[in-house]
């Protein structure tokens, strides 16, 4: 099985984060101790990231790592397997799987706010 999708996704959730937090490459990179090109690669989803580098990303974006992770694609049709055409490249199969996925987690400081207003 291919899990090409899973590091396609963790790659996009941090450039999403980093955007967020109107981070650059350059100056994320050193942060996590990667260079600038390991973490294009990382975000792409060309370079798998070790599980060390979950924990370091996960702090410099301010967020749990487990918010690092994809969630798993929602089926389309009951319980039948997303398929895509073999003629995709895996750029395009990874934009498609990322537009099916679930909605993207809470990031803390929303997380913070809502158990602010919750709490008694």
């Amino acid at each position: 099985m291919n899990y090409d999708w899973v590091y396609l996704g963790i790659g996009g959730l941090i450039r999403q984060r980093r955007k967020q937090l109107k981070l650059t490459q350059e100056k994320l990179a050193p942060l996590v101790d990667l260079s600038r090109t390991s973490l294009a690669n990382i975000e792409s989803g060309r370079q798998k990231v070790l599980v060390h580098q979950l924990f370091a990303f996960s702090s410099a974006l301010e967020m749990d790592p487990a918010d690092l992770l994809p969630k798993q694609l929602r089926p389309i049709v009951g319980s039948d397997e997303v398929k895509f055409s073999k003629q995709l490249s895996t750029h395009q199969r990874a934009q498609l799987m990322q537009l099916l996925m679930e909605e993207p987690p809470m990031m803390p400081t929303e997380r913070d706010t809502v158990a602010k207003y919750t709490k008694r």
